[in-house]
């Protein structure tokens, strides 16, 4: 080809390149959204494969939408890729490499949702995400295969099993949910969470259903099962609150838990509570502090301690503060119960263990630092006290010290606070129970009933009868088998009264001691010699000490000494009266300084020594010499002197050294 050719067909080929070049680069050029007549097989297996064969669709690159509420943006959904295809009315978005970020305007509170693929519907604001979706938000991470977006409730819903992580706590459930708008990660069916809480303690959960709260709260609901290393809890529905350095767990519906220190695989002092409602505060060191629970009834079960069973409390609620995790105090504002199992036998010690139990209408109890033994209770209202089935007491106020096993009953006006065992009943307006020593005592217009052993004439009465009596104090010693009564004493038996300063009843040897201005006034049976009739005569005595040995039948008078029988007064240092059988008295015995008063007949008697039958209705009166005198004037002494009350006659008999002398004067002189 000529130069000249060759040159004219690279200019046509140049003007060709200038025209078709930009005219192939417009034709080929697509905006975005627009629609493709060929799909990368990338997005093509993973998008417009699932468009059931949809042709009208537009694909996307970096999708971005966003939603907002005013000046504020409720949520943003990012992709990697789109397709836009129509079914029926509605556009709907396949996405791919999905992120969806929701904020809440008023918190502020954010969730971030990562997914491998979405499908999105722009006109409800509705999606859906699945193939392995995971979730941040409300301080959780949260996966799952699926899950469903609510715009109306900003509510993220799974569609199946989920698992969750918030700090070193996992969470699994066959459902879940997060509600960004509260800050509310949900979880529903099989529940199951365990790990450490935000403060590095261990904690095991299984429910129905819980939700998790923004700032390490927790509602958990339907057979609620929580378990860290000092609680087991148990109930319908428990929750978990941050309150100040600590927090508070409540439950509620029949709630039963578990406190306890562990301490080398060992529980330290448990408490076991149970009722209808629990409310627990606990410190940063999750220690608890304070323990509500009510219930209808609420219970708290105590493990035994030092000289105590293990203890039981029933009442409608009991408010209870704790110290190192152990209980401190307790305080009952209604009416309740605390029941003590039998303590173990103590070595050497002959009482039998007997189990407790304690009844008040309200009360405080304290609790030493062990958390078990009960220090001191205050009781008021209906206080009953009671050991075995022997045991009794009741007041309307008490207070009960463990440190020397004691219990201090008060009355309230005209009632009276009462004590009842097997031998012994006593009303008091104070009653002081002191256990360790087996030992009452009783104060202000004590009343006593006091029965010994079978057969037993302690006041002379009959062998069944119980001995009454009225006094100021009043201490009874179990173990000793004694009964003091002191101050403005009035005891009887039968028809028997004794009186005095203070009294002593002993038991075990069935004796008694009398002290200060002593009176006695004795019912016995004199049977006549002859006919043998029987009559009750009233026999008094009196003196500053009387004592009575039963064993002996003897009734011993001290002290300006006095026996009244009928017209018979015998006056001396010390009078003995010996007892008969069958409620009668064998003969009476004065020594020193003797007076004899026969006042039927006005004669009079002094000697040494009077010795009184009554079964002769006599008196015999010895002296060095005995004198008798009478009313007219008459004298006479001897060594005896034996008067026969009623005939007006005095026998008289001489001794050695000492000659009977008589001194008469005759009617009328």
């Amino acid at each position: 080809m000529r130069p000249g050719a060759r040159r004219r067909l690279r200019q046509a080929l140049g003007s060709l390149a200038f025209v078709v070049f930009p005219v192939a680069i417009v034709l080929s050029w697509r905006p975005a959204g627009a629609r493709t007549d060929t799909t990368p097989a990338e997005v093509a297996e993973t998008l417009l494969a699932e468009s059931g064969g949809v042709r009208d669709r537009v694909r996307f690159e970096e999708f971005d939408y966003s939603e907002t509420e005013g000046d504020s943006e409720v949520y943003r959904l990012r992709a990697a890729e789109a397709i836009a295809f129509a079914d029926g009315a509605d556009r709907t978005f396949r996405l791919k490499d999905v992120a969806f970020v929701t904020r809440d305007a008023e918190s502020g509170r954010t969730a971030l949702l990562e997914a491998p693929r979405a499908e999105f519907v722009p006109s409800t604001k509705a999606f859906r995400v699945f193939d392995g979706v995971r979730v941040e938000g409300a301080g959780v991470d949260l996966a799952g295969r699926s899950f469903r977006y609510d715009p109306l409730t900003r509510l993220l819903v799974s569609e199946g099993p989920v698992t969750a992580m918030r700090g070193a706590l996992v969470a699994r459930a066959l459902g879940g949910a997060v509600e960004s708008g509260v800050g509310i990660v949900r979880f529903r069916d099989d529940v199951r969470l365990g790990g450490k809480d935000d403060r590095g303690r261990r904690i095991a959960l299984t429910a129905d259903a819980v939700d998790l709260e923004r700032g390490g709260g927790l509602a958990a609901r339907g057979n609620v099962v929580l378990k860290t290393d000092d609680l087991v809890l148990r109930g319908r529905e428990v929750e978990r609150r941050p309150a100040g350095d600590g927090d508070r767990v409540t439950a509620r519906g029949d709630v039963v838990a578990l406190l306890a220190r562990g301490a080398e695989g060992e529980l330290d002092a448990p408490i076991r509570a149970a009722g209808e409602s629990l409310e627990l505060e606990r410190d940063a060191e999750a220690e608890p502090s304070r323990l509500g629970l009510t219930g209808a009834p609420a219970r708290l079960d105590l493990p035994p301690a030092a000289g105590s069973g293990a203890r039981q409390a029933v009442a409608e609620s009991f408010e209870a503060k704790l110290s190192d995790g152990r209980l401190a105090r307790v305080e009952v504002p209604s009416s309740f119960r605390l029941e003590e199992s039998a303590p173990p036998a103590q070595a050497g010690s002959a009482r039998v263990p007997a189990s407790r139990r304690l009844e008040a209408g309200r009360g405080q109890l304290a609790f030493g630092s062990d958390g078990r033994a009960l220090e001191t209770a205050v009781l008021e209202g209906g206080v009953v006290l009671s050991e075995g089935e022997r045991t009794r007491v009741t007041a309307p106020s008490a207070t009960l010290r463990s440190a020397d096993e004691s219990a201090v009953f008060a009355g309230s006006g005209s009632e009276k606070a009462r004590y009842e065992d097997e031998t012994a009943r006593v009303a008091a307006d104070v009653l002081t129970w002191f256990r360790r020593e087996q030992r009452i005592e009783g104060a202000g217009g004590v009343k006593t009933t006091f029965r010994g052993r079978e057969g037993s004439e302690v006041l002379g009465g009959g062998s069944d009868a119980p001995v009454f009596s009225e006094s100021d104090f009043l201490r009874v010693r179990s173990d000793e088998k004694t009964v003091l009564l002191t101050g403005n004493v009035t005891a009887w038996q039968e028809e028997n009264v004794l009186r005095g300063h203070s009294i002593l009843l002993d038991d075990r040897d069935r004796s008694l001691r009398a002290e200060g201005d002593v009176r006695a006034v004795l019912r016995r049976r004199r049977v006549d010699p002859k006919t043998k009739a029987a009559t009750v005569e009233t026999v008094t005595a009196s003196g500053s000490v009387l004592t009575h040995r039963e064993s002996d039948r003897l009734l011993r008078i001290e002290g300006s000494a006095s026996v009244v029988s009928g017209t018979w007064t015998m006056k001396a240092d010390v009078t003995d009266v010996v007892l008969g059988p069958e409620r009668t008295i064998d003969h009476a015995e004065s020594r020193g300084n003797v007076v004899v008063e026969d006042r039927a007949d006005g004669r009079r008697g002094e000697g040494a020594k009077a010795t009184w039958d009554p079964r002769v209705d006599a008196v015999a009166l010895e002296g060095r010499p005995a004198t008798a005198l009478d009313g007219k004037g008459n004298r006479m002494t001897g060594a005896r002197l034996r008067f026969q009350r009623g005939s007006g006659r005095v026998d008289v008999e001489t001794g050695p050294g000492i000659p009977s002398q008589g001194v008469l004067r005759p009617e009328g002189t």
